[in-house]
């Protein structure tokens, strides 16, 4: 697949430092990065444990160290509005179409794949080819289990959500309301 752009998913930050998990999911994104020259789309507003606004977004955080790593500045584009993985995809799409890029790469942690594919597929829709690259973690089986659990139940809810709203694949603005209704309660 010819890759025009690669999207890491942010993981919490805490206190304006990197988890682990989003260190390694950058350093991927740098060796896929360092063989192609594409542009990276760094991901991630402010997780919806803390309050938006408050202290640099993930994105910004991730851009120092994706910098430090050794990505050309001119490469990087953030997205800052995201605080879940439906809305990583959304508000990424809107960066993908407006650069006319139909072919990307998403890399986040392998526990996330699930939910990132279900997600970034739904909220996509047809018109995109998107390729999937989860990190290695170096979490217990039980951590792991435990995460893709909840994961699960979490992606369970919001296929209910698309059904009841009738939603279907790729309808930015129907999403988009899903969303403001969800993040009314995080301000």
């Amino acid at each position: 697949m010819n890759i025009e752009a690669i999207i890491v998913l942010g993981y919490e930050s805490n206190s304006g430092r990197l988890s682990d998990l989003c260190n390694q999911r950058l350093e991927r994104a740098y060796k896929l990065y360092s063989g192609k020259k594409v542009p990276i789309i760094l991901s991630g507003g402010y997780s919806l444990k803390s309050k938006k606004g408050v202290g640099s977004s993930e994105a910004k955080i991730m851009k120092k160290t994706a910098i430090n790593l050794g990505v050309n500045k001119k490469d990087i584009l953030l997205e800052e509005e995201s605080r879940d993985t439906q809305s990583n995809a959304y508000f990424t799409k809107q960066i993908v179409k407006q650069n006319n890029w139909s072919n990307i790469l998403v890399v986040t942690s392998d526990f996330h794949l699930m939910k990132t594919r279900f997600f970034f597929n739904f909220v996509y829709g047809p018109k995109f080819k998107i390729s999937y690259i989860g990190v290695k973690t170096n979490l217990s089986k039980e951590e792991q289990e435990e995460i893709k659990e909840k994961e699960k139940r979490s992606k369970n809810i919001m296929v209910n959500i698309y059904k009841e709203n009738n939603i279907k694949r790729g309808d930015d603005a129907k999403i988009m309301e899903i969303s403001k209704l969800f993040y009314a309660k995080y301000k």
